[in-house]
């Protein structure tokens, strides 16, 4: 997980297929409505998507083709990211 900036308000995770070339990225960030959280999912090939929800996101990563230890990978870093983000609001 990377940290864009010293005041962690946005989180990044690489995805890296068997290659090991990053072929996308997850990030979550600040929505405009205070409060909220905007998850994107940044394909390098195909551009980016603005998900609703962390079901959506792993739908799409499913219909990627994206393997399970990938996607829980992904899960755990949205689960701690937002934790975080969460305990910075406070």
């Amino acid at each position: 997980m990377k940290y864009n900036n010293e005041n962690k308000y946005s989180f990044t995770l690489d995805l890296k297929g068997d290659d090991g070339e990053v072929w996308a990225v997850v990030s979550i960030i600040p929505s405009k409505d205070i409060g909220k959280r905007d998850i994107l999912l940044m394909d390098v090939c195909e551009g980016n998507f603005s998900v609703r929800s962390i079901t959506e996101l792993l739908n799409l990563l499913m219909k990627k083709h994206v393997s399970f230890d990938e996607r829980k990978r992904v899960l755990d870093f949205l689960a701690e990211s937002l934790l975080i983000l969460e305990k910075n609001d406070l």
